[in-house]
């Protein structure tokens, strides 16, 4: 009772957020103090009151740039309306992080680190690690992709595709986070704070991680699968994705090895994409993170599952010589 410093972290305010749960893995970390059996319904509710009104501004700037499009940088170039419609599509993504941010702090009402990792915050010196790391699949990903593929044609380096770029330099990094703090990050909690302390067989089911990462790792696919029902080889390769980073969250506790590999990946999709002269279809469905673009069918596949799987090793072996916590801390006696 008089002990000090005292053993739990002491609101100061009935408006502080609440406590993290104490040697939880990353999954359970939605489970805090201030959990509320009707918490993962509100905040999908709020969720999708948000998006709905992104999904209204998007629509209306596209509409603005569609209208006003149509002129070229210089003959040859990347239309004017093509660069302005990935810079949106990138923009309105990357505006997934206040809107998940707002949820997890207000709905929540837990502190917005305990999205990002165990330790809660993000934990930058390991994400610069898997960052290089996912360089290695990725850049010979490519190189195979360049090497095997008759869409292969790079196109001349115009006013248009520098501008292209730079596009995709400022802004891919933001949508990387925005997707992983929605998909890997909010979904992958709200799955796992759905298992309450009972010793039911259900109860220990929903506490597991299967159901968390299966959730996060192919809800995605399942919206692509939707969209295009015919083009079973990029589900399946989406599904290898997002179900192999849901994985590497939870064994790694945090957001750092699916932000790291979605950023590298992405970039080098888009960045492949735009000097093929094919920005048109970015954000069509032709162009989704699961392989080189154009390459669908089993090759893409085999290139995803191999991708994954080098990674997922690598990243295990960076985080056990470096000592990256899996659960959370607990209180101190």
């Amino acid at each position: 009772m008089w002990a000090w410093p005292p053993p739990r972290p002491v609101r100061t305010s009935e408006f502080a957020p609440g406590e993290a749960p104490e040697g939880e893995p990353y999954h359970r970390l939605g489970r805090g103090s201030r959990y509320r059996w009707w918490v993962p319904a509100l905040s999908l509710v709020v969720l999708a009151f948000l998006l709905f009104f992104l999904w209204v501004a998007v629509a209306l700037a596209m509409t603005i740039v569609a209208l006003a499009g149509g002129s070229g940088l210089s003959p040859g170039s990347v239309r004017l309306g093509e660069i302005a419609s990935l810079a949106i599509g990138l923009v309105s993504t990357a505006l997934l992080i206040p809107i998940v941010l707002l949820v997890v702090r207000v709905v929540q009402w837990r502190r917005v680190g305990t999205l990002m990792s165990v330790d809660g915050h993000l934990r930058w010196a390991f994400l610069v690690r898997c960052v290089g790391l996912a360089a290695v699949p990725v850049t010979v990903t490519m190189a195979l992709y360049t090497a095997l593929s008759d869409e292969a044609r790079l196109g001349a380096v115009s006013g248009g595709v520098v501008v292209s770029l730079m596009v995709i330099v400022l802004l891919v990094p933001f949508q990387s986070v925005a997707e992983e703090f929605t998909l890997r990050g909010l979904l992958m909690q709200l799955v796992g704070a759905i298992g309450g302390s009972g010793e039911s067989a259900v109860a220990r089911v929903l506490r597991s991680p299967g159901p968390a990462i299966l959730a996060s790792g192919t809800l995605f696919a399942a919206l692509y699968a939707s969209v295009y029902p015919g083009d079973l080889w990029t589900t399946a390769a989406l599904t290898v994705m997002g179900t192999g980073a849901a994985w590497l969250t939870w064994r790694t506790g945090g957001l750092e090895a699916a932000i790291g590999l979605h950023l590298v990946n992405g970039m080098a999709q888009l960045a492949l994409c735009v000097l093929e002269d094919r920005t048109a279809a970015i954000g069509t469905g032709l162009v989704i993170g699961a392989g080189p673009p154009g390459m669908g069918g089993p090759i893409g596949l085999g290139f995803a599952v191999g991708t994954m799987a080098v990674y997922a090793l690598g990243v295990t072996w960076i985080a056990r010589r470096t000592g990256v916590r899996r659960t959370s801390r607990a209180a101190v006696a």
